[in-house]
């Protein structure tokens, strides 16, 4: 189907525990072929798992194991973009970095943001609804793919959404798909929406050593008429990363962008609120590349799957609450950390209720690490939040819900996938619920 030049045969000697295995990986450069890829894997009862960059190989269950990785890397490449309608249409195994080139050119770029965007892949992306800081302002893949072309387990192809802006005819399925984790089709075209570069960025950085004007500041922020593109806590050891110098304790990093004017007013009204509030500007930020640099190295401590070793202990956590418990889950979690000898990375998003915590240790101090996760899980669903485990060792997983307690919904996604593919073609076991 593909030819043997595009075939790579896996002798499955030791296992990995960070990365996605299987005995073939096959990559197809045209949408033709994975529809007869998923037709033959159905027809056979062959199990298939997606994968872009791999740099999200690590999310979710290990599930069944596949039979056949599914690479769509050759599958890369802008196919239209129109500059006067502000919408492009890309190949899912586009690298962010190589759409945002190309859509800079014209003033342009797609308000996504995840984590190593150099590598990662829009097909992975979307799949796994991945975003950043920026979701702030911007909000999430969600708000932006209008259309796509999507093959389903059993080689069928399917059409959703528009290639126009503004479509509101029927359901929009595109939103069925997104994050979906490569459970229910292989995306082989997708259709974004997209907006101008803004003029100008800027960012401040607060030193607050006191919760309780945290959220005096956060409510006050909430309150405002600042439009902030990221509002994210972030604690001293994640902080002295980012920012390349020693930090004091946890900081709040706020960023604006729009043109220069208006980012300067919101950074001098911010910095006077701190002022009468009686906390200190550690660092002012200037400027469209010297923001993005610093934003950069805040998504980018994430784990990524290409680079993790084996022989290295790896938990990364994403947090959901609501936005005015992020000063607590940040408290808790930081405290447990610290009464368990662990080294944690923390950042939490005081506009969109999505912290995200890292944890990197040796295998020695496996059982403290359960000890953490365990306080986190049992915290979060004090606070009726969810903590999803998105890094962990394949082996640690075994023994970890790390989609969390089970939600309401998960019955209704359960009978969406035993419908779409009944006989548990696509990741079988990676998603929730044993999806």
């Amino acid at each position: 189907m593909v030819g043997p030049e595009n075939v790579a045969v896996d002798r499955m000697e030791s296992e990995k525990r960070y990365q996605l295995q299987a005995p073939l990986m096959v990559f197809p450069d045209e949408e033709r072929k994975v529809e007869e890829i998923l037709g033959w894997a159905c027809k056979n009862h062959v199990r298939v798992a997606p994968q872009g960059a791999g740099t999200k190989d690590a999310f979710g269950h290990q599930g069944d194991g596949p039979d056949v990785i599914l690479s769509l890397k050759k599958m890369s490449g802008l196919l239209h973009h129109s500059v006067g309608d502000l919408t492009v249409t890309v190949l899912p195994g586009t690298t962010l970095r190589e759409l945002q080139q190309a859509l800079g050119k014209e003033g342009q770029f797609l308000p996504l943001d995840p984590a190593w965007g150099e590598q990662s892949t829009l097909g992975g992306i979307i799949a796994s609804n991945a975003s950043g800081p920026r979701r702030a302002m911007y909000g999430s893949a969600r708000d932006y793919l209008i259309a796509s072309r999507i093959c389903y387990p059993d080689g069928t192809m399917i059409r959703t959404g528009a290639k126009v802006v503004k479509n509101v005819a029927g359901y929009d399925m595109n939103k069925l798909f997104i994050g979906s984790m490569g459970t229910l089709g292989v995306f082989t075209e997708l259709t974004f929406k997209i907006r101008p570069i803004p003029v100008y960025a800027g960012a401040l950085v607060i030193r607050i050593p006191e919760l309780l004007k945290l959220r005096k500041l956060q409510g006050i922020l909430l309150d405002s008429q600042l439009e902030p593109s990221a509002v994210e806590w972030v604690n001293g050891r994640l902080g002295k990363d980012i920012l390349g110098q020693a930090v004091a304790g946890p900081m709040l990093l706020v960023s604006f962008e729009d043109v220069e004017r208006s980012v300067r007013f919101q950074m001098n009204w911010l910095a006077h609120t701190c002022d009468s509030l009686g906390v200190a500007v550690q660092m002012e930020i200037s400027g469209q590349e010297e923001t993005q640099i610093v934003l950069s190295r805040l998504r980018e401590h994430l784990p990524n799957s290409n680079d993790i070793s084996d022989d290295k202990l790896v938990v990364s956590v994403k947090l959901l609450s609501m936005i005015a418990e992020v000063p607590a889950v940040y408290e808790v979690l930081q405290n447990s950390a610290d009464e368990k000898g662990l080294l944690l990375d923390f950042h939490g998003g005081l506009y969109t209720g999505i912290s995200r915590a890292t944890i990197r240790a040796d295998w020695v101090q496996q059982s403290k690490v359960f000890e953490w996760l365990h306080t986190v899980n049992s915290f979060l669903g004090q606070l009726n939040g969810r903590s999803v485990i998105e890094v962990a060792p394949r082996d640690i997983k075994m023994n970890l819900n790390v989609w969390g307690p089970e939600a309401e919904d998960w019955n209704l996604m359960i009978g969406i996938k035993n419908k779409i593919d009944p006989k548990r073609i696509l990741n079988p076991g990676r998603f929730v619920g044993g999806i």
